[in-house]
């Protein structure tokens, strides 16, 4: 009996990107809708599996040339499936370097109002490509601190996505009232994270050129609570998480020495603000970590005053 090759087939569902969406959110989803992996859904489009293992968060870019080939194809056989343009794919890629672009482990971190509102919409809740730079760390559209999605094994219900979301925005609006953001940093954000989603090779001169070499590569996500960490160092009170900073980036020896237990922030101009006085109202996040970092910022200050 001959036994005939299928050639690959459309995908039944046509998921495709949205606006705005970066690569792994949408092949994410795509492989969800017909309850597979990526790795299954690559090898059932004839495409290799290894190729699902790679980054493409940022497309071609830094590939090899023997790469670059294999993803090219990857990106026409995945416009072919789902029946879309090759360029919608491309749109979905950031074209940056890595060294702005959190690890893939981290890359969660969602606006629960943007979800909720997609939700209600009748849409599928994606995560954009500006949430996934180290220097990203607040919605542009609702001004609120991103929260990281939970890590579960599978698809999460409806129900647990709903109830997950009304607690991030409380958390959410605490952080963000507690730490209110200075607005001259907020804007400079801003505009560092549009100028990376849109690849522009915009030049920036001297407070804000700092500001942007500061964050465009931060090493935040070291911290047990990142966002949290960014609201302060955005904060009026953002001096002191230079201690943090030069610790994750000092390349340790076997044993830490005396140096590392002895950090002390740059010397900065004087300052003109002043802490308010009045107590903090309580907050609900967990152990207590944002209050312990705010004590910490407070005394800094207090100290070097």
């Amino acid at each position: 009996m001959t036994v005939l090759a299928l050639e690959p087939q459309p995908l039944a569902f046509r998921v495709r990107p949205q606006a705005d969406e970066c690569f792994d959110s949408w092949i994410d989803r795509v492989a969800a809708a017909h309850e597979t992996t990526r790795p299954a859904l690559f090898r059932h489009l004839g495409l290799e599996a290894a190729i699902a293992s790679l980054d493409l968060a940022r497309g071609t870019c830094g590939l090899s040339n023997e790469q670059y080939f294999a993803v090219y194809q990857v990106i026409g056989q995945l416009a072919w499936a789902v029946e879309i343009e090759v360029q919608q794919i491309e749109g979905t890629f950031l074209n940056v370097e890595a060294s702005v672009v959190l690890p893939r482990r981290q890359r969660r971190y969602v606006c629960p109002l943007c979800w909720q509102q997609a939700l209600r919409d009748g849409r599928a809740p994606i995560i954009r490509k500006e949430w996934i730079l180290r220097m990203s760390w607040r919605c542009q559209v609702h001004a609120l601190p991103l929260c990281a999605l939970p890590v579960a094994d599978g698809a999460m219900s409806e129900q647990a996505v709903g109830s997950w979301l009304s607690g991030a925005v409380a958390r959410a609006e605490s952080l963000r009232w507690k730490l209110g953001a200075h607005p001259r940093l907020v804007e400079w954000n801003a505009e560092g994270v549009d100028t990376l989603v849109r690849a522009s090779r915009k030049r920036f001169k001297g407070e804000k050129k700092a500001y942007v070499d500061r964050f465009q590569a931060n090493l935040f996500h070291f911290a047990h609570d990142r966002i949290a960490m960014l609201a302060l160092a955005h904060s009026r009170v953002g001096k002191a998480t230079w201690g943090f900073e030069r610790l994750v980036a000092l390349e340790l020896p076997g044993r830490p020495g005396r140096e590392v237990m002895t950090l002390q922030p740059p010397k900065l101009p004087p300052r003109r603000w002043r802490i308010s006085k009045g107590s903090l109202r309580p907050g609900s996040h967990d152990a207590g970590v944002l209050d312990l970092v705010l004590a910490y910022a407070h005394l800094r200050v207090r100290r070097d005053a």
